[in-house]
């Protein structure tokens, strides 16, 4: 972290107040897709686990990994996660420039074009949230030369200990071969995991909406 910058990696704020948060702002993402609302354990545990992280000062890993099959709840927290940390500055509660800036990994391969935005996405203080990791291409070509987005951007915010979010579908050894393994070690030491084994939430969204099927 580079000399006057806050460490935004974990909140000031207690611990179970922040679960519920968390779960309120989990259940209005699910409402908002006209979905019910099931309670499991997996889903609270994920979501108690978080609130852990964000307000654990005695541990100084600065990302945090959603990992697990598609449609199990990642995005959903990760977006709760956002909505959260909105509240929370919006009522004074936190530094008004804690936050979490959500991305696509696809779409941070096309900031690269833009020096600017690159070097503001690299030096981003708050939380940063990159979506999807591993449906991405690990390499693309810039008149003629290879580049690796995903790789830099977490490497440079390793070197600047600057907190992030990520979520992917991908397992350990498909991150060791999209990321190589020098990226996927430093996420080891900087990361916590929390891994999501719920159903697949989509289709159970659907069957829930389709009864003639189970009939």
């Amino acid at each position: 972290m580079l000399p006057g910058m806050t460490d935004h990696s974990k909140l000031g704020v207690d611990e179970q107040g922040l679960t519920a948060l968390l779960e309120m702002a989990y259940r209005k993402q699910v409402a908002m897709r006209r979905v019910a609302y099931v309670p499991n354990n997996l889903t609270s545990g994920a979501i108690k686990k978080l609130a852990h992280i964000l307000t654990d000062r005695s541990d100084n890993r600065f990302m945090i990994v959603l990992d697990g099959s598609t449609a199990t709840g990642k995005t959903t927290l990760m977006t709760a996660m956002r909505q959260a940390l909105r509240w929370l500055t919006d009522h004074r509660l936190v530094s008004d420039d804690v936050g979490l800036r959500i991305l696509d990994a696809t779409k941070i391969c096309t900031l690269m074009d833009s020096s600017r935005e690159w070097n503001e996405l690299l030096s981003w203080p708050s939380y940063l949230g990159i979506e999807d990791l591993g449906c991405e291409p690990a390499e693309i070509l810039r008149w003629g030369n290879p580049l690796y987005p995903v790789r830099e951007l977490i490497t440079e915010r390793y070197k600047l200990r600057l907190p992030m979010v990520v979520s992917t579908n991908l397992d350990s050894d498909q991150l060791r071969e999209h990321l190589g393994l020098r990226i996927v070690s430093r996420m080891n030491e900087m990361a916590f995991y929390i891994h999501f084994e719920n159903e697949d939430f989509r289709k159970m969204a659907w069957y829930s909406h389709h009864p003639e099927v189970n009939s």
